[in-house]
């Protein structure tokens, strides 16, 4: 009786891995960046965003939060500067919560 071989496939090497395109990070301050949001705030408080110094009292605070965000949809601030401008316009304890 005559054996049969089997045949085996010959193991083939894996595929190279799949080029990861390089992460370029955006300057974190540029000069163009700040005049921006310069002018960001000032449309804000051309609209009536007045600053926030840090009131205790809630009431207060939420209106402050709402004319902000308001005022932000307005003017279509993107989304990545909303927190920056918001924080130009806090004040006295507001900025060391």
């Amino acid at each position: 009786m005559a054996s049969v071989a089997t045949h085996m496939p010959t193991p083939q090497p894996p595929p190279p891995p799949t080029p990861i395109a390089p992460i370029i990070l955006e300057e974190a301050t540029t000069t163009d960046n700040v005049v921006h949001l310069v002018r960001l705030v000032k449309s804000m408080r051309e609209m009536g965003c007045e600053p926030y110094s840090g009131e205790q009292d809630a009431e207060v605070a939420g209106r402050w939060i709402r004319k902000v965000e308001k005022t932000m949809l307005q003017i279509k601030i993107p989304n990545k500067l909303r927190v920056d401008c918001a924080t130009q316009l806090l004040s006295s304890g507001a900025m060391t919560w």
